[in-house]
């Protein structure tokens, strides 16, 4: 009795946890891809790595076209331009999304925010602390010195204004 009640319970969960989970099928390399005009003349430099490698991030940067999940790629690195050593990708049959090295201007400024910046920020707790903007992680986070300490932390865009 047990045997056959278990049995197709076994069967159903199997179906759900193969039937529930997100695809991504490579569908594409390219050397460079971009979906603005290159300065030629201009001396590029590549910003980041491995941009759009995880799922997370290929989840956040899919788009229902190429040149939208080419944007969203680019866009979540300050400075970002093009992409050089491109895959391509097609998540769940009906979205894309793109990875690779992201190239463009190197940049000391962000959101009205510079490198060297004196700012103030409130803590999750309610707690204000103040520090010195020492570089830009993404379109979300940038790198804070905290006075009085010899590390940079992580802080949020939103929870950050400059101060003088």
């Amino acid at each position: 009795m047990k045997k056959s009640f278990l049995f197709p319970v076994f069967i159903s969960l199997l179906f759900i946890a193969t039937s529930c989970g997100t695809s991504i099928k490579p569908i594409g390399k390219v050397n460079m891809i971009s979906t603005r005009n290159i300065d030629s003349n201009f001396d590029y430099k590549r910003i980041k790595s491995y941009v759009g490698i995880s799922k997370r991030d290929l989840k956040r940067t899919k788009g229902a076209t190429i040149d939208e999940a080419i944007y969203n790629t680019v866009r979540i690195v300050p400075g970002g331009e093009f992409i050089m050593n491109a895959k391509l990708y097609m998540i769940d049959n009906k979205y894309f999304a793109v990875e690779g090295d992201v190239w463009g201007r190197s940049i000391e400024e962000y959101r009205g925010l510079q490198v060297g910046d004196k700012v103030q920020w409130v803590t999750s707790f309610g707690g204000k602390k103040v520090g010195v903007i020492t570089g830009f992680i993404d379109d979300k986070e940038c790198l804070v010195k905290e006075d009085g300490d010899s590390t940079s932390s992580k802080v949020s865009f939103d929870r950050v204004f400059k101060v003088r």
